[in-house]
């Protein structure tokens, strides 16, 4: 009996030594949407520093996890919530216009 409650409490640690955190799931989803990883990591930090831990965690989850587009997420926040991700949005598009590959067109 011994050896099997070892086992799973084996088992249950190395599990949680390979799960993801938000941040990084949030990056990687970034990255497979086509963007630089530096452009992803710069947006991730500033929603990871910036909105609720609780809105962020959901954000990964939604958008990481289970691969809801970003703009339908978004609409089905509460009021609050989504005035949250629009006070982030200048840093988050600041991210993609620091990269020095960046291309400013102006008509």
């Amino acid at each position: 009996m011994r050896v099997l409650i070892l086992t799973f409490a084996a088992m249950a640690t190395l599990t949680a030594c390979h799960q993801k955190s938000d941040r990084q799931i949030l990056t990687e989803t970034c990255v497979a949407e086509g963007e630089t990883p530096a452009t992803c990591q710069c947006i991730t930090a500033a929603m990871e520093e910036n909105l609720s831990p609780g809105l962020f965690r959901r954000t990964a989850a939604a958008i990481g996890r289970e691969k809801r587009r970003v703009g339908k997420y978004v609409e089905s926040l509460k009021l609050e919530e989504q005035l949250e991700f629009a006070s982030v949005l200048s840093e988050m598009v600041s991210c993609e216009l620091s990269q020095p590959d960046a291309e400013i067109v102006v008509d």
